[in-house]
């Protein structure tokens, strides 16, 4: 529609143009080759001031009615003209917003690439990055494998000044580095407010938001699925995969055996979903604590964000990622000793120790519980029992939308949260699943 209002402005405009243009040669063909001729005659009959001029009759008939009908035709064509100039404005406007904002995401997305990617991943999808730990004097402990978040959910969870606050001033202790030039990084304020874009344009959608989230519950429960029932889905599952790899080079049998093998994973799907709505509410909140970005424990428990590294190396492949809860992790565990956390589910890492009953002295009621953990802190805003209030919005919000939380109507190329049609976004987690994971945490 903004386009649309925007051309027909563009069209009108070039038209007045052409015809002004068009008047303007005409009254230089005029003059050049007709006024401005050389005449001949005495000049006491040729100066202008000893020309005979009009008569009364000839002034106050025709040539004042072509004067004021031309003044008339003036004053319409301009009482139209303007008008409808001045209704394309709010077209023009968008326009400029749009245009900008598709500049500042193609920009965006250069500094991403070049910065970002080989951490945050392709189309900020998450991914991995190599890195150590070291104790309080700097010294190496262990090395490392970091899993770096998906930016795919960022302005769901944080606001724009948050966002920005991150990549000037970087998130320790983890290897997010400062990037913007107030936190001693290369990147001016425009390339922040341009990566800011970016991440914007990346964002998914509420009903995507939501399936990603089943998506790590139904991950979690599938070895149970499987176990369960006797392990008859498990032998579905092993027989529909055992026809794909016997169908070799067979195209209809491969298709065939794919069919199967696709059934057969809906329906482990379906009944882990079941087996999720089956589940009592702390433990549900249990899988939701724990379900990677959309969760808690990334910030909540120590070592759950980083996995160790082996010894050697695979060819082509990098270094070996330990298990966690592998005989091979158990063993650097047990080497290390005091010098790395215990993983203690809710012990405390990026975010406070949550367990021996802190949620309870921080919140008296599970609904003021919930209320922190659906809009997470603000800068200077005080949550809870004892009243901290310099969170600086590195607690996320899980049950709204709050990447528009700061922008006000300052930055028209933001408003992640509002949509066009007035509307906004939901949060990442529904009530529901933000009071499965209270449920959780006050049993800690």
């Amino acid at each position: 529609m903004h386009l649309l209002a925007a051309s027909t402005q563009r069209n009108l405009g070039m038209a007045i143009a052409v015809v002004a243009i068009v008047g303007f040669a005409i009254y230089l063909i005029y003059n050049v080759m007709w006024a401005g001729r050389r005449e001949k005659g005495s000049e006491l009959e040729l100066a202008p001031n000893r020309k005979p001029y009009l008569s009364d009759e000839e002034l106050e008939t025709s040539k004042l009615d072509l004067a004021l009908v031309s003044g008339l035709v003036t004053l319409v064509i301009i009482g139209v003209a303007l008008p409808l100039y001045w209704l394309g404005e709010p077209g023009r406007q968008q326009g400029y917003v749009d245009d900008s904002r598709r500049q500042f995401t193609s920009r965006g997305f250069e500094q991403y690439e070049e910065r970002c990617a080989s951490c945050h991943g392709g189309g900020g999808l998450g991914g991995t990055t190599a890195t150590s730990i070291t104790d309080d004097s700097g010294n190496f402990i262990a090395a490392i494998e970091w899993e770096v978040p998906a930016l795919t959910t960022a302005l769901y969870r944080f606001s724009e000044d948050e966002v920005r606050h991150i990549l000037n001033y970087g998130r320790p202790p983890t290897p997010m580095q400062a990037w913007g030039a107030p936190g001693g990084g290369p990147l001016t304020t425009q390339q922040v407010d341009e990566l800011i874009q970016y991440i914007q344009s990346i964002q998914l959608s509420p009903d995507e938001l939501q399936g990603e989230v089943l998506d790590g519950l139904v991950l979690q429960v599938r070895d149970d699925v499987l176990a369960a029932n006797d392990g008859d889905i498990a032998d579905q599952l092993a027989e529909a995969q055992e026809a794909v790899n016997a169908a070799g080079a067979d195209e209809i049998a491969a298709e065939n055996a794919a069919r199967e093998l696709a059934k057969v994973e809906e329906l482990i799907r379906e009944t882990s979903e079941q087996h999720i709505r089956n589940l009592d509410s702390p433990d549900r909140g249990e899988l939701l604590f724990n379900n990677g970005v959309y969760g808690c424990a990334r910030c909540h428990t120590p070592r759950d964000s980083w996995r160790f590294t082996g010894p050697e190396e695979q060819p082509g492949a990098g270094p070996v990622v330990l298990a966690r809860g592998s005989a091979e992790e158990a063993d650097v565990v047990a080497q290390l000793g005091s010098l790395i956390p215990a993983y203690i589910p809710g012990g405390g890492a990026f975010g406070p120790n949550l367990t021996n009953q802190v949620t309870l002295r921080q919140f008296d009621t599970a609904e003021g519980h919930a209320g922190f953990v659906t809009i997470g802190s603000e800068e200077g805003v005080g949550y809870g029992n004892f009243g901290q209030g310099d969170g600086g919005g590195q607690m996320p919000a899980f049950g709204v939308c709050v990447g528009d939380r700061d922008s006000n109507e300052q930055s028209p190329f933001y408003g992640f949260c509002t949509l066009e049609d007035g509307s906004t976004r939901p949060g990442m987690l529904t009530a529901e699943q933000i009071a499965d994971i209270v449920a959780y945490e006050r049993g800690l």
